[in-house]
């Protein structure tokens, strides 16, 4: 739906002259929420209403602009109310008994474009008079003109989400989509990326100009890096989506920013030092940079219009722990495109033609580098590494042979919007994405040609050596005629290089295309498609590449080379998904019900199809036969399966700008293919003890969500909304042990095989408050608490238990590791007038930014005393029955944003200090499991952790002051814009 708000010369919403002199006021966006009280929150919102309410009259007339005739039978609705009326013959409307408060008046008309009006004020036994002019519709009837600001909270709209735009992103702390999303209500910042109401990181569906922007195969919920400044809006949906979208736990749309009819440069640059600082106090050696150009190409009668952005962001991380060098082994330039310890790189071009006023078609491409040796970089779903930050700590006194990942991401996306008369509209969308992925020892081959000495980092005991003499702990011992040797300070230090090689990309192509339609009276309004998706997967995964090499002998010969590593898991395939959609959202005297299905359709592709019909491959016959029979062979020669997803939203009036809504629907999500493809292959496959054995009858996880919800618009300034969700999971992959046949062997082998058994649920609630509290300050607060709970936290995990317990309990729950169960936001925004001083100075031309998060810490799982050892530690072990019943300490931290503007020879010049973290509070994102906090030099450790109080000869495992055990402590960024 296209959006149009009118604004005056200075950039503030354009006022109405109404008789009574009213001046409509200005708001930021909503926010949703949730709570276990809903009736007693509905009760406190309500009652001030009910017991205060006074009855006013709306009345005007209606007419066309450009002739003044009367516009007999268009209609007036009060929006968040059932009431409204019906122009006259004479173009006169009249709206009677309608409580005290502020309101956003629509009014539409067969033909013209609506015109919404946003807080305007009715007055207890007053009439309140609006004339009304609508301009005749050269487009579709989707068009709205906004008059005064966006209301403070959308009352017409039954979804959990919200829209952040370009100029309030310009104001805020944040660098790219992930920093946006980060700030909304039901988003969590966790150690391995961003979640969603409790879920999973991958689980995100994310989308830049309407094509799926999330690399598949990294597991880490985003794909393509988009810079900040070079986005026009981000939606961030985490209840309530239509049925051309589909997220099992979010979704969050970007669009990229378009060019303007006049050419206009932008640019900005910010670094946290001033060169002989680079790495003391609050810098370590950051420096941003971004530069914008758009505008219309000459001679084309503003019809083709151009947006190109370049952004760079380098530093060398708060850890203050960096390589001499980067060296990408996929890249001929690292030096130059890898200067620092962590490098992002992006640009955009979004090239804009418009056919006609009811053709336009949008070309973009989005491409983002990233270079660094951040392990969450590469998040292999199904992993039991879970909520660890990606510093290579073992690596820390030599991160030349550590492993750096390079991920390059390349997005084009082509629209055509097209309008086929007054009620119908076509949107085509045809994308590419390629993305791919290299971890590698610093930019080393995959492997020498032969193999001459020791490249495994933990085969050698590391400096310093020392030697332990049991006796000076133990006097009975004193004749003891043995000594130990130290194992070191259990940081690789050997020469030794990264166990890691990994290799993959994909290719992702998309088809999809859209009729909306608008029913005469505009009471329906019917979406309905198709979007269609093939892919090429390829997977390299290959731990300890050298294992298998050929060895150099001393007589200058060979030995023949025997396997890829000691483990390996390759594959290259060619897999199919799809789907329709319909929906259609019918509106009745302030009722708004919206009903949906989406018909997804996949194939695992040839691969494994070719699999299940090869009697060499290791899959066992009643996979083969479940294969068989639940899917079905189409036109194309592939195998498919479907699966509907219905969806429902309802949203009525309770009371005057009170809206109730509820939400429920389905949607799914694709297993990580490597659970699907893992060692099908006869030829190229790991066929050591327990290898991953991929499952091509796997299903996708699904998930079923309830969502109730009230928004209630307390005064023209006030918004609030109370959302309660209940979500369930359903098909998580579990990890079995299965005996197949290797035919190439004729032996069995015992392989790791995955089954759709594990379920999860999450319940929550979000509270959300929207206040203006004068033109200059504007405030927004979100609250939310939820319990996420499930039977195991990843695939490995459950096989754990298996093993634990001796069988499979489908009835035993317990908390997700990623559960954080409350988490509170706050951000204000305040930007002064002339009439704002100090003293004689005045403040306008002074912008400021401050968000503050407060949110529950990390569950873990309990640890209790158990022994003593001959060095007088005391020994703690897990406590296995209360699973992440605890949860560590807090999380805090403040950031701000001061801006101040200046002109110069009519150019905006704008001057910003920005302090991340600003009262520097160290937040712990790797727990004890003995204190519930980040480890302290004395405290007590798990029995597994080495202690440097307590050296011994059994010391293993990385010593505990790993730096990334807080998250990023206080960071002061200097900047300046420039724009003209």
């Amino acid at each position: 739906m296209q959006i149009t708000v009118l604004q005056n010369l200075s950039g503030n919403a354009s006022r109405i002259s109404l008789s009574n002199g009213f001046m409509p006021g200005s708001s930021i966006g909503p926010n949703p929420g949730c709570s276990r009280f809903f009736m007693l929150l509905a009760a406190i919102i309500f009652l001030p209403q009910i017991l205060f309410a006074q009855n006013g009259t709306l009345k005007g007339k209606i007419t066309d602009k450009l002739t003044g005739d009367a516009l007999t039978g268009a209609t007036v609705t009060i929006v968040g109310t059932y009431k409204g009326s019906v122009a006259d013959l004479d173009g006169n409307y009249v709206v009677k008994d309608i409580k005290h408060g502020d309101y956003t008046i629509r009014v539409s008309f067969v033909g013209f474009q609506d015109k919404q009006f946003t807080g305007i004020r009715i007055k207890k036994d007053e009439e309140t008079f609006l004339n009304i002019a609508l301009n005749e519709s050269k487009t579709t009837m989707a068009e709205v003109e906004v008059i005064g600001e966006k209301a403070v909270v959308d009352l017409q709209s039954g979804k959990s989400e919200v829209t952040v735009g370009a100029a309030d992103i310009k104001e805020m702390n944040v660098r790219n989509v992930q920093d946006v999303a980060a700030l909304q209500n039901g988003v969590s910042v966790s150690p391995d990326g961003l979640q969603i109401r409790g879920g999973r990181v991958y689980e995100t569906n994310y989308l830049v100009d309407g094509i799926n922007a999330q690399d598949p195969l990294a597991g880490t919920g985003f794909g393509v890096n988009v810079a900040s400044g070079s986005v026009q809006d981000v939606t961030v949906v985490t209840g309530g989506s239509d049925a051309e979208f589909n997220g099992t736990s979010g979704i969050i749309l970007t669009k990229i920013k378009e060019g303007g009819d006049k050419t206009s440069f932008s640019g900005s640059w910010q670094r946290d030092n001033f060169g002989f600082n680079k790495m003391t106090g609050s810098a370590w050696n950051t420096d941003m940079a971004e530069l914008n150009v758009g505008g219309t190409v000459p001679g084309t009668r503003n019809r083709l219009k151009y947006f190109v952005s370049g952004n760079m962001q380098l530093t060398d991380t708060y850890y203050r722990i960096t390589a001499d060098s980067l060296k990408s082994s996929i890249l001929s330039d690292s030096k130059t495109l890898a200067p620092r310890e962590d490098n992002s790189w992006a640009n955009t071009i979004k090239l804009s033609y418009k056919f006609s006023d009811r053709t336009r078609i949008t070309i973009t491409n989005q491409h983002s580098l990233a270079i660094n040796q951040n392990s969450r970089t590469l998040q292999i779903v199904g992993f039991n590494q879970i909520m660890q930050p990606g510093l290579q700590w073992a690596f820390s006194q030599d991160l030349e042979k550590a492993a750096t990942y390079t991920h390059q991401s390349n997005l084009t996306a082509i629209n055509l919007h097209h309008e086929l008369g007054k009620t119908w509209i076509l949107d085509v969308s045809l994308g590419r994405l390629f993305t791919n992925l290299r971890a590698d020892a610093n930019g080393r081959p995959f492997r020498d040609s032969t193999q001459d000495r020791i490249y495994d980092p933990r085969s050698v005991t590391t400096d310093p050596v020392q030697v332990f003499d049991p006796a000076h702990f133990n006097p009975d011992l004193q004749f003891a005629d043995y000594r130990f040797v130290l194992p070191g300070p259990g940081l690789y230090n050997n020469g030794g290089i990264s166990t890691v090689w990994h290799d993959h990309y994909v290719q992702e192509y998309t088809v999809k295309y859209k009729f909306t339609h608008y029913s005469n009276n505009k009471l329906h309004f019917l979406t309905l498609g198709q979007e269609h998706k093939e892919q090429q997967l390829q997977w390299i995964d290959v731990t300890s590449p050298w294992v298998g090499s050929p060895i150099k002998l001393a007589d200058g010969s060979s030995t023949p080379s025997s396997s890829i590593g000691s483990s390996s898991d390759v594959w290259s395939v060619k897999p199919s998904t799809g789907n329709f959609f319909l929906q259609d959202e019918i509106k009745y005297k302030g009722i708004i019900a919206v009903i949906g299905a989406r018909m997804e359709y996949w194939s695992y592709g040839k691969f494994a199809d070719d699999a299940i019909n090869n009697p060499l491959a290791p899959v066992d016959d009643a996979t083969r036969k479940d294969y068989l029979s639940q899917s079905f062979k189409f036109a194309d020669g592939r195998r498919y399966k479907m699966r509907l997803l219905p969806k429902l939203r309802v949203s009525f009036p309770v009371t005057e700008n009170n809206v109730m809504y509820f939400n429920y629907g389905h949607s799914m999500r694709l297993q990580h293919p490597r659970y699907i493809y893992a060692g099908l292959d006869p030829v190229y496959q790991n066929r050591s003890q327990l290898a991953n054995l991929g499952n091509p009858n796997l299903n996708p996880e699904v998930a079923v969500s309830y969502e109730l919800g009230i928004k209630s618009q307390i005064t023209r300034d006030l918004g609030i909304t109370v959302t309660a969700y209940y979500k369930d999971y359903f098909d998580y992959a579990v990890s079995t042990t299965k005996r197949v046949l290797s035919y190439n062997s004729g032996t069995y082998t015992d392989r790791t095989f995955l089954v759709n058994q594990d379920y999860a649920s999450v319940r929550g609630l979000e509270i959300g408050m929207n206040y203006r509290v004068s033109k200059v300050i504007r405030t927004a607060f979100n609250a939310a608490f939820q319990v996420a709970r499930g039977k195991s936290n990843s695939s490995l995990e459950s096989k754990n238990q298996i093993v634990t317990n001796g069988a499979v309990d489908l009835t035993r729950e317990q908390y997700l590791a990623f559960d954080r169960p409350y988490d509170f936001k706050s951000t204000l925004i305040f930007m002064p007038d002339e009439t704002w001083k100090i003293g004689n100075f005045v403040l306008k031309g002074f912008r400021m930014f401050v968000s503050a998060t407060y949110k529950s810490g990390l569950r873990y799982t309990p640890e209790e005393a158990y022994d003593k050892n001959d060095l007088g530690r005391v020994l703690y072990q897990p406590i296995t029955s209360q699973p992440y019943t605890k949860i560590g300490s807090d999380w805090f931290w403040t950031d701000v944003k001061i801006t101040r503007d200046f002109k110069v020879f009519g150019a905006q010049l704008s001057a910003s200090v920005q302090i991340d973290n600003i009262f520097n509070n160290k937040n712990a994102q790797i727990i004890n499991p003995v204190t519930g906090r980040a480890y302290a030099y004395g405290d007590p450790l798990d029995s597994q952790d080495r202690d440097p109080v307590y050296s011994g000869p059994r010391d293993s495992g990385t010593p505990p002051g790993n730096p990334a055990r807080f998250m990023t402590p206080r960071h002061i960024l200097y900047g300046i814009t420039f724009s003209f």
